[in-house]
């Protein structure tokens, strides 16, 4: 069986002849060519990603792009540019102005914020007004190139982004201004963004389910130490719970992306009926083991990751690699529904020969 054939078996509930190995491998890449890469037009969708999947016998599966564009209208206009080592990304509106600036790290080959875009509510309000006049346009066709890129290598997860509170939590706001406006500044001005951004996005997962991408995919990076369960469930769990459900009668799939702390979210997650738990990061990086995981999640839910970042650096022997992730496919005796993958992504500074490892692993101890 090829890994998207076992992933596909996963994803219906049923058994392969063995846990599926997918990589997130984009990071890595990026860094191993010690090159500046484009934020604003991130893609694994190329030959050169694929050709690394087939070198190291990994499925491939994440960044492959989306399956629409955004347009604007109110007089919004949206701008991403790069100079330099700065990207600004902008909104003009009528009501005024707002951006986010991100510098050029190279020591770890990422984009560091240092500037929020929304850093008041004056800030929130000119924001909330860009996300009213939001609008999609689909693109299904992309699904056909995705396809002929990927072929049996593996299974593209097209992203929709992601989720109201995500996107000032993760993105436009950070945590602590978030919190801040949730518990004092702005409750109800907070409560008026999500509420119209999941409008929004629920809009966007109308226009994926008549979409052919079996699965789909969003990100809000959860942290049960950022987004605790409490939040979750007021601003997120029910929004969690139509997505799955639109996707469901569309006779789709969706994951959504946590690579956090997992203790009492996961759990939540499960509720909702969301399908896969992606990036999910055990001990010591993360705050559970594998089986606490599966103990939380119940048995449906499929749980991808399993290798904590550390892990995978020269720094750690490689017998204490290979029972790190033996304890991961031992999940497999309590549920099939399992990916042995990266939490939540292979970090710079691994050697192709670890990764290339993980294979050998799973054909020897990842069998049902």
């Amino acid at each position: 069986m090829t890994e998207r054939e076992r992933l596909l078996k996963v994803l219906k509930g049923e058994a392969p002849d063995r846990v599926p190995w997918f990589a997130d491998l984009g990071h890595w890449l990026r860094a191993e060519s010690g090159e500046q890469w484009d934020l604003f037009n991130i893609n694994n969708c190329t030959d050169e990603m694929i050709g690394l999947h087939k070198e190291v016998k990994a499925g491939w599966y994440i960044e492959v792009g989306a399956l629409h564009d955004e347009y604007y209208t109110g007089g919004v206009e949206r701008e991403r540019i790069t100079t330099g080592g700065v990207a600004v990304e902008k909104f003009k509106t009528p009501l005024g102005e707002v951006s986010m600036e991100r510098r050029w790290n190279p020591l770890s080959f990422s984009w560091d914020i240092s500037k929020l875009m929304v850093e008041n509510s004056g800030d929130l309000k000119i924001l909330l007004y860009a996300i009213e006049n939001r609008g999609f346009t689909p693109k299904h066709e992309r699904w056909e190139t995705i396809e002929k890129i990927g072929g049996d290598v593996g299974l593209g997860f097209p992203s929709i982004g992601y989720t109201g509170l995500g996107s000032l939590i993760s993105y436009y706001m950070g945590i602590q201004n978030t919190i801040y406006a949730i518990y004092g500044e702005a409750p109800d001005l907070i409560n008026r963004y999500i509420d119209t951004y999941n409008k929004k996005h629920l809009e966007l997962v109308d226009l994926y389910c008549q979409s052919p991408a079996p699965h789909i995919f969003f990100t809000d990076n959860l942290s049960s130490d950022i987004q605790s369960p409490d939040i979750f469930r007021t601003y997120s769990f029910n929004h969690y719970k139509m997505i799955a459900a639109k996707l469901h009668k569309a006779g789709k799939t969706a994951s959504t992306h946590i690579d956090g702390m997992l203790n009492g979210i996961l759990e939540i997650i499960a509720e909702t009926g969301i399908d896969v738990a992606d990036a999910c990061t055990p001990s010591p990086t993360g705050d559970l083991t594998p089986r606490e995981m599966r103990e939380q999640a119940g048995s449906n839910m499929v749980l991808m990751g399993g290798i904590s970042p550390n892990m995978w650096l020269p720094s750690t022997a490689e017998k204490d690699f290979v029972s790190h992730v033996r304890e991961w496919l031992d999940l497999r005796k309590i549920s099939n529904r399992l990916v042995q993958s990266a939490g939540d992504q292979v970090p710079p500074g691994t050697e192709l020969k670890r990764i290339k490892l993980v294979y050998d692993l799973v054909e020897e101890y990842g069998r049902y």
